[in-house]
């Protein structure tokens, strides 16, 4: 490492202590749509930084879990998140981001089981092997006895595979927008596509593509089986409506 990237370094997990500090984080919630007629049935919170802190959200998080400060700063956005459920629509649920080291953690579980007489999911962002499935499917299992849903995110990334679904048998699978890009000009695509829809409606899940940008790709979608879906041509992350769509 060279000295100017440690002094970026430290200079970016001293701006992490800050936001942690002041709670310098304010989310945007971006929709996720029924395709056929674009009724919103849930809203996803992302997190955003304050713009004095010019923090990019993924360089972000991957600087906090670097420096050991992964959960803290989950923790925060999911609190700033939740604070907002008052606001969302009637009828709409409210998703939060949480990766597994987060959901593993008792405060994390605590905060979500008092906000579980709400509509509430949380989704497991994962990039890195999970080695204690049967851990983290006891947390999700009482989640979800409270009544909170259980999303996996970014189905077909990473470790987020086929096995990782298997495991957890969540109430959402979230395609990952790898496998919608381009649907509408891919037959591989299509064929993945078709098979998941069929493979989330026999066991009884909720399947939202992500990362629909076009009418295109919204209509082969739909056309497959797909009926849920999220992306720029939906939505894109904005404080939440005053006044909603909802089913």
């Amino acid at each position: 490492m060279t000295s100017q990237t440690a002094a970026t370094s430290q200079a970016t997990i001293d701006i992490l202590h800050g936001v942690l500090r002041t709670e310098a984080i304010e989310p945007m919630f971006q929709p996720v749509l029924r395709l056929s007629d674009g009724a919103v049935i849930a809203y996803e919170a992302l997190a955003r930084f304050h713009k004095d802190t010019c923090l990019n959200p993924d360089i972000a998080f991957a600087a906090a879990n670097e420096a050991g400060l992964g959960v803290e700063l989950e923790l925060l956005a999911m609190r700033r998140a939740l604070a907002a459920l008052d606001e969302v629509p009637a009828g709409a649920y409210l998703s939060t981001n949480l990766s597994v080291e987060a959901i593993l953690d008792p405060r994390v579980q605590e905060i979500l089981l008092a906000h579980a007489h709400r509509r509430i999911a949380v989704e497991l962002t994962e990039h890195t092997q999970v080695f204690d499935y049967p851990g983290l499917v006891a947390v999700t299992e009482q989640l979800r006895a409270y009544g909170i849903r259980i999303a996996v995110d970014d189905a077909g990334a990473g470790f987020a595979s086929l096995s990782h679904i298997l495991q957890l048998r969540p109430d959402i699978i979230k395609l990952d927008i790898t496998l919608t890009s381009g649907i509408d000009m891919d037959p591989v695509r299509m064929a993945l596509a078709r098979c998941l829809a069929g493979f989330a409606s026999d066991i009884g899940a909720m399947l939202v593509a992500e990362g629909i940008e076009t009418e295109a790709e919204r209509a082969k979608l739909l056309e497959l089986g797909i009926r849920l879906g999220q992306g720029y041509l939906l939505g894109r992350p904005a404080p939440l409506p005053k006044q909603g769509r909802t089913v």
